[in-house]
């Protein structure tokens, strides 16, 4: 899957690097313009030529691209975790964990053919996919996870403005490393649904 725009492509590298840097520096613990030091300086590697191409051109080819839901989620993570932002909460943060996690176990190995069934075909234009997201939705909203509900129709919409060259809203809404980070946040007691303490 190939970003159709080069600018939402080096973007959605940067921000990798970015959710990557939170995730396994002690952030934290450094005083805001230490953090602001590290995040401009990780921003700048990738983005520099490396062998005539940008940095980001090998990241990318390293994790793949993101989907639309991992790139909204990683801005948030930088922001809320460096700064004095606050984008979502702890419940939002620990039921996102889950639904990536599920989704990640029903959609990885039914699309490698393990089984007869392949759920990838299901991102697809099919109306009970889009029923069960919009239903999902709702719910987010009814219980104010105002975060989730965004990042959820951000990715159905990138899906029917075809921003990605991938035409399966499963590309648009999970890849392996935005579970991966999930999972490594999960076990890094700094990353909560919180401010950063003042340094």
């Amino acid at each position: 899957m190939i970003s159709a725009m080069p600018l939402l492509t080096g973007l959605s590298m940067v921000l990798l690097c970015l959710a990557w840097v939170t995730i396994l520096l002690p952030m934290n613990k450094l005083p805001p313009a230490a953090r602001i030091i590290v995040i401009m300086g990780t921003a700048l590697l990738v983005m520099l030529p490396l062998f005539d191409y940008p940095g980001w051109y090998k990241v990318r080819g390293i994790f793949g691209d993101s989907s639309i839901t991992a790139l909204l989620f990683y801005s948030a993570l930088v922001l809320q975790q460096n700064f004095s932002w606050q984008l979502y909460r702890g419940e939002e943060l620990l039921l996102l964990r889950r639904l990536v996690l599920l989704a990640a176990v029903l959609l990885y190995p039914f699309a490698l053919g393990l089984t007869q069934f392949d759920s990838y075909r299901l991102g697809y234009a099919n109306p009970w996919m889009l029923a069960t997201l919009l239903v999902f939705t709702l719910f987010c909203w009814f219980r104010q996870y105002y975060f989730l509900a965004t990042i959820i129709t951000a990715a159905v919409i990138s899906d029917s403005l075809q921003l990605l060259e991938s035409r399966n809203l499963w590309d648009y809404l999970i890849d392996p490393a935005f579970v991966l980070i999930l999972l490594l946040s999960w076990f890094r007691a700094s990353v909560k649904g919180k401010q950063p303490a003042a340094a």
